[in-house]
Parts: C-alpha cells; structure tokens; sequence
C-alpha cells in the first residue's frame, strides 16, 4: 500500500487574488494518491484534489475532486470498477466540462492485431450511472437549483487501425558523433500512411442515443539524422478524421461536435540539440482551434530537458529526462488531472 500527500502551491492566486498575502487559505491546496496491491491480478488505486482550503473541513462543492478505481485483470483484459466525483474533462470545441459523480465498471482490451493483416484491433464496453450537466430543457425539473441530471449510460466501443511503411531510410552507425549526437537512440527516416475507424455506440436510461463512425486517413514521417548542427530533423503528421453521427448525446461532457478535425503537427532541429515543434487539431466546419500544444527540447544523448504549453487546455510542464535509467510511468503536465473524452468516449488513463 502507498498513500503520498503533495501539497500545492497556487502563486497565481497569491499574487492576483489576494494581494501577495501568502496566507489565505485559498492559496493552498493538496494532492492525494492511493495504491494498494489486493492480489497478483487486483489493484486499489484512488486519487484526491483539495483545491483550497476555506471552511476545511466543510468545503465548497467545487473545492474537491476524487476518485477512486478497482481493478481486475481477466485473461489479457482489464476490468474496472469506478467512483469519481467532479471529474473534469476536456472535450474538444466544448472545451472543459465537469461530470458531477459517476459510477460504474468499464471492459477494456489491450490492443491486438487480427492474424496476419498488420489490422490493431481493440474495443472496450461499460454502463455508468452519471450526474452531469445537460442542455435539453425537456430533461430538467422546472424548478431547480442546477442543470444536472441523473441518467444511466451504457458504451461500447471498436477501433481498428493500419499502418503502411512507404518508404524507410538507414540510421547512423551507433557513435557519439554520428547516430548518438543529439539522441539516445539513432533516428530511423521513414513514411508512413496510417488508416483507421472507430464506431461507438451510446445508449441512455432517457431513450437517447449518440452513435457514430470515425473514419481517419493521416501521414506522417520524419527526416534527417538529428545529427549535423543545422536542420538536421524534420517530424511531421497530417490526420483527416470524418465523423458520421445518429443522435446527440443529452450531456455535455461526452457531445459529439467535431465531425470532421483536421490533425497536424510539426517537430523542427533548429541548432544543435534544439527542437521547436507544436501539434494542433481544428475544427473544419467551424474553423476553431480545439487544441494546441507548443514544444520547445533540449535533447543531447545522455538526458533532454523538454516544455511543454497548451494555451486552451491551459496547461503545461517542464520535464528533465535522463535516459537507460529505465524510469517507470510518464510525466504529467501541471494541472494534469484533466482527462479526454474523444468521439464521445473518455480515454483511458
């Protein structure tokens, strides 16, 4: 079991709302993440968010987040049970959308490939009793005191996807100044077409439905050696992705909008070990930017310092990587406790 507190400390708010005073009690939070080993194939994990602290211990409602998971490994499939209180999500041109409480179990399947065809197959299926926010005025009480309803939400989801290796080039040999100049590994140049289609199929306790088919076609590539001083390294990506709908979600936080989202990123050496690069997604039919995220690395061999600033989701990190240190888990961004919902369906995390 393992149970760690990080404090947080809101300069932001010192410094606008209360005058510089360091003393408010809003000007603190706290961090809380539970692990617990139940078994060889169960895990306990939990997790809460003291976004300040007036009135502690009666805080406001929109002073605290929580959750907490059970999992289950069956077969080479992860069964979880689930309890979350104001989970925030972000949901592309909706943007941030709160779901109150919800409480359920999700199948999820790793990713498999069908036989020999190179096809990544893998789906995932659940049923959620779910507070959150709606527009529909035929669902709410006349008289209330928020927008929230109460309904029940069963999911399931196929995704299925191809890559095809147009062209692929040679890496350095594997020396200081050749292949391992700027990078813990030599870069492989290459082309790539990726295909790929998802359907997703949700049912709620009002008789509403929200099922679509995702259709995507992208490139993506990357050249040079990321070896010679100058524009050495070029990575790229361009994603179409076409969404056919049948209903509309009663809730905002999983609302299908963005039916056809333009992709596209780009990675550029620009001296040295420096790289610039952003990733972005648009919109088509209403031209609006739904998410940016900016780059700017360092990177030598041996370790690369990398930050990261996404102005709409309004987060960011600054990470310090050491490489062949065999480091477990990711580094999450500041404010990472923001999950995405994607074509109507929350990502697993």
């Amino acid at each position: 079991v393992r149970l760690t507190l990080t404090p947080q400390i809101y300069l932001q708010r010192i410094v606008e709302k209360n005058g510089g005073n360091p003393f408010s009690p809003d000007s603190y939070g706290l961090r809380a993440k539970l692990g617990a080993t139940l078994g060889p194939r169960t895990s306990l994990e939990g997790s809460a968010l003291f976004l300040n602290f007036d009135n502690f211990p009666n805080l406001a409602e929109n002073a605290f987040r929580g959750n907490v998971r059970l999992r289950q490994s069956i077969g080479n499939h992860n069964l979880a049970a689930e309890y979350s209180y104001r989970d925030r999500l972000f949901n592309g041109s909706l943007g941030f959308q709160t779901v109150n409480s919800s409480l359920g179990a999700v199948l999820t399947s790793p990713q498999m490939q069908i036989g020999n065809t190179g096809i990544n197959f893998s789906y995932q299926a659940g049923y959620q009793f779910i507070n959150a926010d709606t527009d529909r005025a035929d669902l709410l009480e006349p008289v209330r005191e928020n927008n929230r309803i109460d309904l029940g939400r069963g999911q399931v989801s196929v995704a299925l996807s191809r890559g095809f290796n147009l062209w692929q080039g040679q890496p350095l040999p594997r020396t200081p100044t050749q292949g391992l100049r700027y990078t813990r590994t030599p870069v492989v140049p290459f082309l790539q077409l990726a295909l790929g289609v998802r359907g997703v199929g949700s049912y709620y306790s009002s008789g509403d439905r929200q099922n679509s088919i995702a259709s995507s076609i992208g490139i993506q590539g990357q050249f040079g050696h990321f070896s010679r001083p100058f524009l050495d390294y070029t990575g790229f990506n361009v994603t179409y992705t076409q969404v056919a709908r049948d209903g509309v979600s009663p809730y905002l936080f999983d609302r299908l909008v963005d039916l056809k989202v333009l992709s596209f990123g780009l990675v550029q050496q620009v001296y040295g070990g420096f790289r610039v690069g952003f990733q972005s997604a648009i919109n088509l039919d209403s031209r609006e930017t739904i998410s940016t995220n900016y780059t700017l690395e360092y990177s030598r061999r041996s370790y690369a310092i990398i930050l990261r600033f996404n102005p709409e989701r309004q987060v960011g990190s600054l990470t310090f990587r050491i490489s062949d240190f065999n480091w477990n888990g990711t580094p999450q961004p500041f404010s990472g406790d923001v999950r995405t919902v994607e074509g109507g369906v929350r990502l697993s995390d």
